[in-house]
């Protein structure tokens, strides 16, 4: 990460602090911490200083006691919270926001709560079913026997698409049990089997406290040949030259006007049952029959400008418009006065 500089450095007028993760960046010889050129995080930053005065960025410091007095130093109104782990470690990013509110320091995004919640992906099922909300049947590996094929397996906490290929969707016990030691090998905690919903990526994002529900943007795979992807992977939304092959886009789902208004309702209902705040991007499946499933839930989900596309993040929201949006949302949630 480099060189950590003495807190006195740290003591300038700031009104919004864009925390990021130590390896998004490195300090420059001067002492500033700098992006690197092209990333979500500088992306958002540019965003960020097309409106707001005295933008600072700063690195999360896993040494607690050293990130406090650098974060108190700053004194900023509020901070927009870019971090997704600790060390590497996704499953506790929830404690810098418990940090943050401890320390009664204003942030954007979900809070403890929220992500925790999301996270466990399993427990935040559970939630959606019991509002009559339709979610993936989730099988035991203790009871192998039990289970209906095609199946998919995942890792129980996560985000996003981490750890999901196509070897995920398993046909068979044999390919069940590969892909559960393959998954314990890498260490990435408990494992959740579920129903495979045959069907239509869809995903939804929504953005302020109420909140709004954007367009539903629908993955669409125009090459259809043997092997060719049925549901989003993580090699699917990251290797360009895999979503060229396919023909990989996204478009606005064409939907009726019903299953419009049982996705706004739907959404609404899970946003606020899992605690999120501010904007987050929930994941369904639409059968051929037209049945909304939901699948899991982002709660920070990323805020690249092109991560559905060109200049496409969410549906119908220029750009720098959601970022300002963002911001705005937290801070008339948090009563912040005279933000600028």
């Amino acid at each position: 990460m480099g060189k950590m500089l003495p807190l006195k450095k740290y003591q300038l007028k700031t009104n919004l602090v864009l925390l990021v993760d130590p390896e998004t960046g490195e300090y420059s010889p001067n002492g500033v911490f700098k992006l690197l050129p092209g990333s979500v995080e500088a992306q958002v930053l540019n965003a960020l200083r097309q409106k707001y005065d005295c933008v600072c960025v700063m690195p999360f410091d896993s040494n607690g006691e050293r990130f406090r007095a650098r974060i108190v130093a700053l004194n900023p109104k509020l901070v927009f919270n870019l971090t997704e782990w600790i060390d590497g470690d996704r499953s506790k990013d929830y404690l810098i926001t418990q940090c943050l509110d401890r320390l009664g320091i204003p942030f954007t995004g979900s809070a403890m709560a929220g992500l925790r919640l999301a996270r466990t992906k399993k427990q935040a099922k559970a939630v959606v079913a019991a509002m009559g909300i339709a979610t993936p049947t989730d099988y035991s590996l203790r009871h192998s026997a039990n289970i209906t094929y095609p199946a998919f397996v995942k890792p129980a906490q996560g985000d996003g698409s981490d750890a999901i290929s196509r070897k995920s969707l398993v046909r068979n016990q044999r390919q069940l049990l590969a892909q559960v030691k393959s998954l314990a090998g890498r260490r990435l905690g408990p494992t959740l089997c579920e129903e495979f919903i045959e069907g239509h990526d869809l995903f939804v994002a929504l953005l302020g406290n109420e909140p709004q529900v954007l367009a539903p943007l629908q993955l669409v795979v125009s090459r259809q040949s043997r092997g060719a992807p049925c549901f989003a992977t993580s090699h699917l939304k990251h290797d360009e030259h895999y979503k060229r092959h396919w023909g990989v886009r996204y478009v606005k789902a064409q939907l009726s006007e019903a299953l419009m208004s049982e996705i706004e309702q739907s959404s609404r209902l899970i946003f606020h049952a899992l605690h999120l705040r501010d904007y987050a991007r929930i994941d369904y499946r639409l059968t051929e029959e037209g049945r909304l499933v939901f699948i899991e839930v982002n709660p920070n989900p990323d805020l690249g400008r092109h991560t559905f596309g060109r200049n496409l993040c969410f549906a119908d929201v220029q750009y720098t418009d959601l970022i300002h949006a963002i911001v705005d949302a937290a801070v008339k949630r948090e009563g912040i006065e005279n933000f600028t």
